[in-house]
C-alpha cells in the first residue's frame, strides 16, 4: 500500500513541460524557452574556481549537519547587513537547495489537522509540501486589481484557530509582482498577534526593479521571532544544479528543525558549501544580473503590449511575466500546447499556480531569444483570429 498523502500528490507541471522543452532542443528543434526556472547563464568562474580548489584540497567529506560554521557565519552576516534580520549563526541552517528548506520548515511547524494559508497564484511546491506534511493548505486567492496581492482584510478573515503559517513568497513567481515594505507592515500588523508564523520566501530578492528595494519580513518590528526566511544560491548565481539553499530562523525552531537535517540529508553537498564562500565575496555580481534581467523584462514585457490579445503585467521582479491569453478564446493549457506544438515556444499554463487564463513567460533566455519568441506569438495570434 502506497503512502495515500503521496498518491494525492500532483506532479510539477512546470517540470513536465520543462522536460518536454528540453527534449524538443535535445532532438535539434529551435524552440524558443519561455518555460525555464533558472538563468539561461552559466555559474560564474569565481565560484567554479573555489569547488575546484575544494576538490582539490580533498574538502570532500560529511560537514556539520546544519552547516559548515564559517558559511552559516557568513550568511548570518549577510542577512544583518543586507536584509537588516537580525541572525545569527545559530538560526541559520544550510539546506540542499532553498525548496528542501521551505520543506523543513513546514515539517518543524505543522501537524495534522494544521492550516497554512497560501495567497494565490502560488509557486506549484507549497500546496504538495504542505499535504505532505499532514496539514491543508489554504488558498488566499489575489485579485487582478490587486497586483494579485493579499491584503489585510482578506488576511485577517481567512486565519482561523487552526492556522499555523502564511507563506509569503516575493519577488513572486509566478506573477513577478512584489510587495512594497507598507505593505508587508500591514500584513505584519495582522498576524503579529496572533501564533502565526511565516515563511518568507525570498529566493528572487535581488532580482528587483525599476529602484524597487526589498524589504525582509524578519526585519520589521518584531518580525524576526515568528518568521523563517528562505534563500539561497540557485537564481542569483546559476547555481540550481548545485543544490544549495537556507533558512534563518528563531532558535526555537532552527534547533528543531537541525534534527530533520540530521536523519535526512545529513548535510549539504560539500562543495557547493565551499564555493558558495565566493559568492559573498563579489558585490557586483548580483548587480550586473539584475541590470540584465531588468532590460530583458523590458524587452518582452514592450514585445507582449503590442498584442491586443494578451494583458501582459509588468514584472517588478523575477525572470516571470504573468500574461492574461483569456481574450485569445483559448483556456491557458490549450494556449500553451498549441503554441509549443505549433510555433516552438514554450510557456506555462498558470492552472497549476492556482488560476486559470493565465501562462507564465520566463524572460531567462537571451534578448535575442526574446525577439524571436514575440514574434512567433504574434504570428500564432494572428493565425488564431483568422
Amino acid at each position: 500500500m502506497i503512502n495515500p498523502q503521496v498518491t494525492a500528490l500532483n506532479k510539477s507541471a512546470t517540470l513536465k513541460i520543462t522536460a518536454l522543452t528540453k527534449k524538443l532542443i535535445a532532438e535539434g528543434k529551435d524552440v524558443v524557452n519561455f518555460a525555464a526556472g533558472e538563468p539561461d547563464f552559466d555559474t560564474p568562474e569565481f565560484i567554479k574556481d573555489q569547488a575546484r580548489q575544494a576538490l582539490a584540497s580533498g574538502l570532500t567529506k560529511y560537514t556539520p549537519s546544519c552547516g559548515i560554521p564559517a558559511l552559516r557565519e557568513a550568511i548570518a552576516a549577510k542577512l544583518r547587513t543586507e536584509n537588516n534580520i537580525p541572525a545569527q549563526a545559530q538560526n541559520v541552517i544550510v539546506t540542499s537547495g532553498a525548496k528542501y528548506a521551505i520543506y523543513v520548515a513546514l515539517l518543524t511547524l505543522v501537524q495534522s489537522g494544521d492550516e497554512v494559508i497560501i495567497p494565490s497564484p502560488y509557486w506549484v511546491s507549497y500546496p504538495e509540501m504542505v499535504q505532505l506534511c499532514g496539514a491543508k493548505p489554504k488558498f488566499l486567492k489575489g485579485l487582478k486589481e490587486d497586483d494579485f496581492k493579499i491584503t489585510p482584510a482578506s488576511l485577517a478573515k481567512a486565519i482561523t484557530a487552526k492556522t499555523k503559517v502564511l507563506i509569503l513568497n516575493y519577488p513572486n513567481n509566478p506573477t513577478g509582482l512584489t510587495f512594497s515594505r507598507k505593505e508587508l507592515e500591514e500584513i505584519y500588523q495582522v498576524v503579529k498577534d496572533r501564533d502565526i508564523f511565516v515563511i518568507s520566501d525570498e529566493i528572487y530578492e535581488v532580482l528587483s526593479y525599476d529602484s524597487l528595494e526589498h524589504t525582509s519580513f524578519a526585519s520589521l518590528a518584531d518580525a524576526a521571532k515568528k518568521t523563517i526566511t528562505i534563500n539561497g544560491f540557485s537564481k542569483t548565481f546559476s547555481m540550481t544544479g548545485w543544490r544549495l539553499g537556507y533558512l534563518s530562523a528563531p532558535d526555537e525552531v532552527s534547533e528543531q528543525a537541525s534534527k530533520i537535517i540530521d536523519h535526512t540529508t545529513s548535510c549539504a553537498c560539500s562543495i557547493s558549501q565551499n564555493a558558495a564562500f565566493s559568492a559573498f565575496k563579489d558585490q557586483q555580481w548580483p548587480k550586473k544580473v539584475q541590470a540584465i534581467f531588468q532590460e530583458r523584462r523590458d524587452i518582452i514585457w514592450k514585445g507582449l503590449k503590442e498584442c491586443p490579445e494578451l494583458d501582459p503585467i509588468k514584472p517588478q521582479g523575477t525572470f516571470y511575466l504573468f500574461c492574461d491569453i483569456s481574450s485569445t478564446g483559448l483556456n491557458a493549457s490549450d494556449f500553451a500546447t498549441q503554441i509549443l506544438e505549433k510555433h516552438l515556444v514554450s510557456c506555462i499554463p498558470a492552472d497549476s499556480f492556482g488560476i486559470s487564463g493565465f501562462v507564465r513567460m520566463s524572460f531567462a533566455t537571451s534578448n535575442q531569444q526574446i525577439s524571436k519568441g514575440i514574434e512567433r506569438i504574434k504570428v500564432f495570434l494572428t493565425e488564431l483570429g483568422k
